[in-house]
């Protein structure tokens, strides 16, 4: 059984499955749920997948002086769960976070305790199974589940990232167990996420941003898109009190807010612009609350927060089930919000 430790990986030796269940636990292996066993040739059989050896390089961590290799992702993608057509999407994220380090060690670290957040989108979401329609924020979808999980597992097994060590996270957080979803680009009015960001729509990507837990919107009578648009701009510009003014944004629209929303002529950067003209606070406020800081001066009224620095700083997509009025937000922080083309030589 081959596991991360991260100058070499190590085998354990187990009598049967549960008992090497039992073992990972001992090991200090989990995030507190079951983890499948690391044997040796799963391992192989993700790193196969992704044309790699086992000895690169995928991302490093200066400030752990830690560096983990395709093999201790690949036992960490074992352990979470993931099938071997995975692989590649979680080597991309973590290539991808490698770009952001101070905002990885933040997603280790922090007491604010943020997720990684990723975004499928292009034919990867069904090569996968990936889910984009009913529940895709909750459970039941192991492509989702697992990729997430897989994530958290790095972290914590590569780079010590555990409550009460580096992770200081006062409350923590349930999105660190996963935060993986797609985008439902058949159904959606606007134009896949992926091609807005400049990609083609054959194209594979993952997005991939430091984030908070969703928050639903839940806008059940409103029956235009503008009143949706309000109760979202609302709830957005309550997130942590308007902490991290300006940020970046996710707005996940569900189905019937889309149809609403596209009946009454919202596109995209309408919905974009009215954001930002919206959902804002003045920092006099911001000041009352205690999220900035005081005092209170002559003219703090007339000076506006806005929710980004620019409107292609909030990311629009739609995905989730019909029957019900509901949308989300999700709050990036000042993570730079990247998308980046999954490559799969065995495609």
């Amino acid at each position: 059984m081959t596991t991360n430790n991260m100058e070499r990986s190590k085998i354990v030796e187990a009598s049967d499955t549960i008992e090497a269940i039992e073992e990972c636990y001992r090991m200090g292996w989990s995030d507190g749920l079951p983890v499948v066993p690391p044997v040796d040739y799963k391992v192989r059989e993700m790193l196969e997948m992704a044309g790699l050896t086992g000895e690169e390089e995928i991302i490093s961590l200066e400030m752990r002086n830690r560096v983990l290799t395709s093999e201790n992702v690949a036992a960490n993608a074992v352990m979470a769960g993931c099938l071997p057509e995975y692989f590649p999407v979680l080597a991309t994220t973590l290539k991808t976070l490698e770009e952001e380090k101070n905002f990885v060690h933040m997603a280790s670290a922090s007491t604010s305790s943020p997720a990684i957040l990723m975004v499928l989108n292009g034919p990867i979401r069904d090569q996968i199974g990936a889910n984009y329609k009913d529940g895709l924020l909750g459970p039941g979808n192991r492509a989702n589940a697992v990729l997430g999980r897989a994530i958290r597992l790095c972290f914590m097994n590569g780079f010590d990232a555990r409550p009460g060590t580096l992770d200081r996270g006062t409350l923590g957080n349930p999105s660190k167990y996963t935060l993986c979803f797609a985008e439902n680009e058949e159904d959606s009015p606007w134009e896949p996420m992926h091609v807005a960001r400049g990609f083609k729509k054959e194209d594979s990507t993952v997005t991939v941003a430091v984030a908070y837990n969703p928050i639903t919107v839940n806008n059940s009578y409103g029956h235009t898109g503008e009143s949706i648009l309000m109760s979202i701009a609302d709830t957005l510009k309550s997130a942590s009190m308007a902490f991290r003014f300006p940020s970046q944004w996710v707005l996940v629209i569900g189905p019937e807010h889309a149809i609403t929303l596209n009946e009454d002529g919202w596109t995209r950067k309408g919905i974009q612009d009215y954001m930002m003209e919206h959902a804002v606070r003045p920092q006099s406020e911001l000041i009352r609350l205690g999220i900035a800081q005081g005092p209170e001066r002559e003219g703090d009224d007339k000076i506006i927060r806005r929710c980004a620095q620019n409107a292609e700083d909030i990311l629009v997509l739609m995905g989730g089930g019909t029957g019900g009025r509901n949308s989300a937000i999700i709050d990036t922080t000042r993570f730079k919000i990247r998308t980046t083309k999954i490559e799969n030589p065995r495609s």
